[in-house]
C-alpha cells in the first residue's frame, strides 16, 4: 500500500500563520474563512478481474466422458460445459427407479386389501388344516383303543396260558374253534361260489340280450335304408330305428353291469374263501400250541407280542398322539388368524413400514438423478470459457476443471489496503487507474464495494475494495496489475 502525504503541507502553512497571529498584539481578526484540508489521497495495489468469475469442478470423481467447449467460447446460462461418463450413474438410476416403482406397487397391494381369491386360497387353507386335524382326531376311534387294549389283554392272556401249560378246557375250546373255522371257511366257500355263478349266469343273459338288441337294430336299420333309397322312410320308422338303436346301448351297459358284478363276485370270492382260510390256520396253529406244550422261545415270543401290543396302545393314547393332535390344532389356529388379518385389511403400522419404504425409494431416485445432474458441469451465467483443465478419458482433477467468466465487464480490486486506510475510502470515491503493463494508459473510476470483512496478510487486517472504471481498453487483460488511487 502507497498512500500520499501532501495533504501536510497546508496543514502546516495554516498552523504557523495561527501561531505568528497570535504573538502580535496589533493583530485584527479576519472575517476570511480558514480553508479544509483536501481529503488524503490513498494508493494501493489492486489486479484486473472480470465482473463475474467462477471455478468450476466436479463435485463427484469420474473419468471425463466428453468437453462440449474449447477456450474462448462464449456459452448461454445453463448451457454443458463437460460431462463424466455417467453410465454407472445411469444404472444406478434405472435400478432406484425399479425399486421405486416395486415399493410403490408393494404400497398399492397392500392398501387395496387381499384380493378374493387370496382370501379364498386362505379359507381354503382354513378347511384343509380342519379336516386335518378332524383326521387326526378320527384316526384313534374307541373301536380303535378297544381294539388295541383288547390284543394286549389277549398278549397277556397267551403269555400267562403259556407260562401255566395248556388246560383240558383250553383244548376243547381249540377243538371247537378250529371246527366252527372249517365249517365258516366251508360256508363261505358254497355261499361264494352261489353268488359267482349267479353273477356269471347275468353276464350270460345280457350278452344274450345284446345280440337280440343289436339283431333287431340291424335289421330296422338295413330294413329303413331300402326304404330310404326311394324316399319312403317314414318318422314311425325311424323313430322304430332310433328306440332300437337306444335299445343296443341299454343292453351294452346292462352287460357292463353284469360283467362288473362277475368280477367283483370273484374278488369277494377270492378274498372272503382267503380269509375264512386264514382263520381256520390261526385255529389249527393255537391248537397245535396247545397241544406241543410249552418252551422257552414261545414263552419268549409271547412276551414280545405283549411288549408290542402294550407299544401300540401308547401310540394311540401316550405323548406322542396328544402331541399329534396338539399340532394338528395349532395349524387350525394359524390357518384361521391368516384368514382374519386378510379379511380386516392391512394395519396403519404395516402401511407406515411400506409408505417409509416408498419414500426412501423415492429420495434414492432423486439421489441418483442428482448424482448424474453433477457429472454434467453448466455455465453458471452467460460469459466465456477462459481456460479447461480437462482431457477426455482421463480422472476429473481435483482443481477447477474450467475456469469460466463475465468478461462484458470489468473491475479492479485492491490487494493491500489495510485498516489504517480503509476508513479514508468510501463508497462513490472517484478513482485515478493506472497500468504497469501500459505506463501511458490513465482511466477513471469509482468505488462500488468495499468489503465489511477483513483478512490477515503478513500481521496486518487487509480489506478489499472494489472499483468500477469508467472506460476500458481492450489490450487489459485479466490479473494484471493495477495502481488504484482513491481520492483528489
Amino acid at each position: 500500500m502507497r498512500i500520499s502525504h501532501l495533504w501536510l503541507l497546508p496543514l502546516a502553512g495554516l498552523l504557523l500563520g495561527g501561531c505568528a497571529g497570535f504573538g502580535g498584539q496589533s493583530a485584527e481578526p479576519t472575517a476570511d474563512p480558514i480553508a479544509m484540508p483536501p481529503p488524503p489521497r490513498v494508493v494501493a495495489d489492486g489486479k484486473i478481474m472480470p465482473v463475474r468469475s467462477a471455478e468450476l469442478r466436479f463435485l463427484t470423481p469420474g473419468l471425463v466422458g466428453e468437453i462440449m467447449v474449447s477456450e474462448g467460447d462464449q456459452v448461454a446460462e445453463g448451457d454443458p460445459l463437460a460431462r463424466l461418463d455417467s453410465a454407472e450413474l445411469e444404472l444406478s438410476a434405472e435400478q432406484a427407479r425399479a425399486a421405486l416403482t416395486q415399493s410403490q406397487a408393494a404400497y398399492e397391494q397392500l392398501a387395496a386389501g387381499a384380493a378374493p381369491d387370496t382370501i379364498a386360497a386362505a379359507e381354503a387353507v382354513v378347511a384343509q388344516a380342519q379336516a386335518s386335524a378332524r383326521q387326526v382326531d378320527g384316526s384313534v376311534s374307541a373301536s380303535d383303543l378297544a381294539a388295541a387294549r383288547a390284543d394286549l389283554d389277549q398278549a397277556r392272556a397267551t403269555l400267562a396260558r403259556l407260562q401255566s401249560g395248556p388246560k383240558d378246557d383250553e383244548v376243547k375250546q381249540a377243538r371247537a374253534a378250529l371246527a366252527q373255522a372249517q365249517a365258516d371257511l366251508q360256508t363261505q366257500r358254497d355261499a361264494l361260489s352261489a353268488a359267482k355263478s349267479q353273477a356269471d349266469l347275468g353276464v350270460t343273459q345280457a350278452a344274450n340280450a345284446l345280440r337280440d338288441a343289436q339283431d333287431a337294430y340291424s335289421s330296422i336299420y338295413w330294413d329303413n335304408r331300402k326304404i330310404d333309397r326311394n324316399g319312403d322312410l317314414t318318422q314311425a320308422q325311424k323313430d322304430a330305428e332310433d328306440s332300437a338303436k337306444r335299445a343296443v346301448s341299454s343292453a351294452e351297459a346292462a352287460l357292463e353291469q353284469a360283467q362288473v358284478a362277475l368280477e367283483n363276485a370273484h374278488q369277494a370270492e377270492m378274498s372272503g374263501v382267503q380269509s375264512a382260510q386264514s382263520r381256520v390256520t390261526q385255529a389249527q396253529a393255537s391248537l397245535n400250541l396247545l397241544l406241543a406244550g410249552t418252551d422257552a422261545d414261545q414263552i419268549a415270543g409271547a412276551r414280545a407280542r405283549v411288549a408290542a401290543a402294550e407299544a401300540a396302545l401308547a401310540r394311540l393314547t401316550g405323548d406322542a398322539r396328544a402331541g399329534e393332535v396338539d399340532a394338528a390344532q395349532a395349524g387350525v389356529q394359524q390357518a384361521q388368524a391368516n384368514l382374519s388379518q386378510l379379511q380386516v385389511g392391512p394395519r396403519d403400522v404395516d402401511l407406515a413400514v411400506v409408505a417409509a419404504q416408498v419414500q426412501a425409494a423415492s429420495v434414492a431416485v432423486r439421489q441418483a438423478d442428482l448424482a448424474i445432474e453433477r457429472a454434467t458441469l453448466r455455465a453458471p451465467f452467460a460469459g466465456t470459457v477462459v481456460a479447461i483443465n480437462l482431457k477426455t478419458g482421463e480422472l476429473a482433477p481435483a482443481e477447477p476443471a474450467i475456469i469460466f467468466a463475465d468478461t462484458s465487464d470489468w473491475k479492479i480490486e485492491t490487494n493491500d489496503l489495510t485498516e489504517l486506510d480503509i476508513v479514508a475510502v468510501n463508497l462513490g470515491d472517484q478513482v485515478t487507474l493506472s497500468f504497469d503493463a501500459m505506463p501511458d494508459l490513465t482511466l477513471q473510476g469509482v468505488v462500488t464495494d468495499i468489503k465489511g470483512l477483513g483478512t490477515s496478510y503478513q500481521g496486518d487486517v487487509i480489506y478489499t475494495v472494489v472499483i468500477k472504471p469508467e472506460s476500458w481498453d481492450p489490450r487489459l487483460r485479466w490479473n494484471m496489475t493495477a495502481t488504484v488511487t482513491i481520492g483528489t
